[in-house]
């Protein structure tokens, strides 16, 4: 009795310590952030304390339900991850282009006005990425292309883009046709299907493995997903990997993998995915390490042997004799974060565009216009990366639009340890050192000051215009009768437009530390949705006596209202409780 009354003291006594320095901290925090002269807002927990990633919608969810302000204050509103995308403009409209959460941990600026956010993106040494955010994803090796800084990551970039390039770029144009094809005859045979999402990720995963590690696989649909088939023992690991990313994340892959730890039956298998993916990824480098060896330098120089990881390998040991290439723990770093960066976004991303072409049959029918204007009826064996991408403008547009309205993560800067100045709206901000500062994305892509009266709206055409309709003074507000006259010309009269300006659009970033896999994940985009589009639609499934007014209505609301945060990315929570019907055009 007398050792279960100290072992309640000593927990006690560690919460009462624990609550008295996150206090004292938030003051110190509260101090700070008043140097910005700024609204603040004020939550008791840090957005990523890695135990409340785990459990911040659970817990947030049950606090709602307390009555008055116990249930609707600061900490409901913006203590979990995504509140942003359920609070839309309404935090921007109140307070201002600016404000800053304060918690225990660090202050978060969050910044919406386009000029401010250039301006950061300009000056990237007074505002560098903040790599902490990232450093989790160094859970197979690094540091990576997310985590490095300074000439560590100059040097890590480098090779990175000497990689990702037009040979990589034809792979995937190949296997993502291809596999967007397969995907689009499974579902014409179910006719109804609920699958969308998982069957989504099936294909860019499979993209992925192709690219990366050279290892291709028919597709396989939701229900026809076998253990037993070829090379499942790498599909179920890269698989396993990627649907519980932010539990490895969170915990490391050695937690699951610690023999000594009283784990449930389903944490073993995801510990021996995270063994059995490092050991795959241990053997595809010693392949094209001996290949190289080999072959004194040539290494795998076909279309069909490229693989990332072959490039790595390459690129690494030219440049290993002088310091500048990348160490073998760092390729395994790297290969894990284009797998985990290059799988999901793209997978949510087809997902919610599928829902919403599925609610625009008029959008359907003006991007199957280009399709079959670039490619007629020729075999998808015959379709040329080179010729045929870049005329593919529509496809790209329904990419654009979709990441403009459903931004699947955010980037995050921050002052390092010297306070930087910033005009907001037309005053001078101070921005103290060590503070986190959150571009707007949802503010600045939606606002109706940027893209018009319908900015809420999903309208891919937005991005379209004849070619001798352009000018300098274009803008995307207000010019919707000129987009929509584009549904009938021809594809090699249109252009793809900007966005209405710079900081308007941050799709894929901006600055030095953009995406680098920005033209891999078009080049797949485009080969899905041509493969997809051209002979197929997809539709609603009709409730009884539900008019397809009301069936696009019902559609569109479940979007808004299902997304969310499941994981580290924004995504559709529940895709299969709404039926799509696939039918040949």
């Amino acid at each position: 009795m007398a050792l279960l009354l100290l072992a309640l003291w000593v927990v006690l006594t560690w919460v009462a310590a624990w609550t008295l320095y996150s206090g004292y901290c938030l003051y110190c925090n509260y101090l700070e952030a008043r140097k910005l002269g700024v609204p603040i807002r004020i939550i008791p927990i840090d957005h990523l304390n890695k135990l409340w990633l785990l459990v911040d919608r659970q817990v947030v969810s049950l606090v709602r339900r307390l009555p008055g302000p116990l249930g609707n204050n600061s900490f409901t509103r913006f203590n979990y991850r995504g509140w942003h995308e359920d609070d839309g403009l309404r935090a921007h409209n109140e307070m201002g282009e600016a404000f800053v959460l304060v918690t225990p941990s660090r202050n978060w600026f969050y910044l919406a006005d386009p000029e401010a956010l250039m301006n950061m993106y300009r000056r990237g040494k007074d505002f560098p990425r903040w790599v902490e955010i990232t450093k989790m994803l160094d859970v197979f090796g690094g540091p990576t292309i997310a985590t490095a800084s300074g000439e560590q990551w100059k040097r890590i970039r480098k090779i990175s883009n000497s990689c990702l390039n037009e040979q990589c770029n034809t792979i995937v144009w190949d296997e993502a046709g291809s596999l967007g094809d397969a995907m689009a005859r499974y579902w014409a045979t179910k006719g109804v299907f609920t699958s969308v999402g998982e069957d989504s990720r099936t294909v860019t995963l499979d993209v992925l493995s192709k690219a990366c590690f050279g290892q291709s696989f028919a597709f396989e649909g939701h229900d026809e997903r076998l253990d037993t088939s070829p090379s499942a023992s790498f599909r179920f690991s890269l698989l396993t990997v990627m649907e519980n990313a932010l539990l490895i994340l969170a915990l490391t892959p050695r937690f699951f993998t610690n023999p000594w730890l009283p784990l449930p039956a389903a944490w073993r298998k995801l510990g021996e995915a995270c063994s059995t993916f490092r050991s795959h990824m241990v053997y595809f480098y010693n392949r094209e390490l001996r290949a190289l060896h080999e072959f004194k330098g040539g290494g795998a120089q076909q279309k069909g042997d490229y693989t990332l990881m072959a490039a790595l390998v390459r690129a690494s040991q030219e440049k290993g004799e002088d310091g500048f290439g990348l160490t073998e723990d760092e390729i395994y770093g790297n290969m894990f974060v284009f797998s985990f960066a290059g799988h999901d976004t793209t997978a949510h991303l087809l997902t919610y565009a599928v829902f919403f072409l599925a609610a625009n049959p008029s959008a359907q029918d003006w991007l199957a216009q280009e399709i079959t204007q670039v490619l007629g009826d020729r075999p998808r064996s015959e379709w040329d990366y080179h010729g045929d991408f870049p005329r593919l403008k529509r496809c790209l547009a329904v990419l654009y639009e979709t990441l403009r309205v459903k931004t699947p993560v955010c980037e995050v800067k921050w002052t390092q340890d010297q306070a930087q100045q910033l005009d907001v709206a037309g005053q001078t901000v101070t921005v103290p050192p060590a503070t986190l500062i959150i571009p707007s994305y949802v503010y600045v892509h939606k606002h109706p000051r940027y893209w018009g009266a319908d900015a809420a709206e999903w309208k891919p055409e937005r991005w379209i215009a004849a070619r001798d309709g352009v000018d300098e003074g274009y803008s995307h507000a207000g010019n919707n009768d000129t987009a929509a006259a584009t549904t009938t010309s021809a594809a090699a009269d249109e252009v793809l437009l900007p966005p209405p300006s710079r900081g308007n659009y941050l799709g894929w970033s901006e600055g030095a530390r953009d995406c680098p896999g920005k033209r891999f994940s078009q080049v797949e985009w485009v080969a899905f949705l041509a493969a997809m589009f051209r002979d197929w639609k997809v539709e609603p499934q009709l409730q009884d006596q539900e008019t397809f007014d009301e069936a696009r209505t019902r559609v569109l609301d479940f979007v808004e209202k299902d997304s969310g945060y499941g994981g580290l990315l924004l995504q559709l929570m529940h895709p299969e409780k709404v039926p799509l019907v696939w039918s040949r055009r």
